[in-house]
């Protein structure tokens, strides 16, 4: 008969929760490299995308506009990979920032670059051109991808 002490219960209480907690430390560390890589991967995706574009060049060539909307898919793409490793609390905000990016995408002019700033009656101080406007847009996607 195996004679079970109190003193043994514990020492086995304690070797498992040794081990559950080795894992849990195990267990985040891979999480943490995981979206570490998925952010890492995130940012490359997006700038290689919109190499020439970003960041933003005095003057834009009339040709390049239609990077702009072609470019809403692939970085929509790379935002439903990265997603699910943006931490939940900030999941809305990743969504939002990644609609007005998608939204100013498909808007963007060359004509709204061009003329921007030109007819001062129809600029306000405090208005941002069409270039700010994508320049805001896409720091506020890779910044979810940032070191934290």
């Amino acid at each position: 008969m195996i004679d079970i002490t109190t003193g043994s219960i514990l020492a086995v209480a304690g070797f498992i929760a040794v081990v559950f907690i080795v894992g849990y430390i195990v267990r985040s560390k891979g999480q943490k490299n995981k979206a570490d890589r998925a952010a890492a991967v995130f940012r490359a995706r997006v700038l290689t995308e919109l190499e020439g574009l970003y960041p933003i060049k005095k003057y834009w060539e009339s040709e390049i506009f239609e990077r702009f909307n072609k470019s809403v898919p692939v970085i929509e793409a790379a935002a439903d990979e990265f997603r699910h490793f943006d931490p939940r609390n900030s999941r809305k905000s990743f969504d939002a920032a990644l609609k007005k990016y998608s939204d100013h995408c498909r808007e963007i002019t060359y004509e709204a670059c061009a003329t921007f700033g030109i007819v001062e009656v129809e600029k306000n101080p405090e208005d941002e051109g069409p270039k700010e406007i994508f320049r805001q847009n896409v720091n506020a996607l890779l910044s979810f991808a940032s070191d934290k």
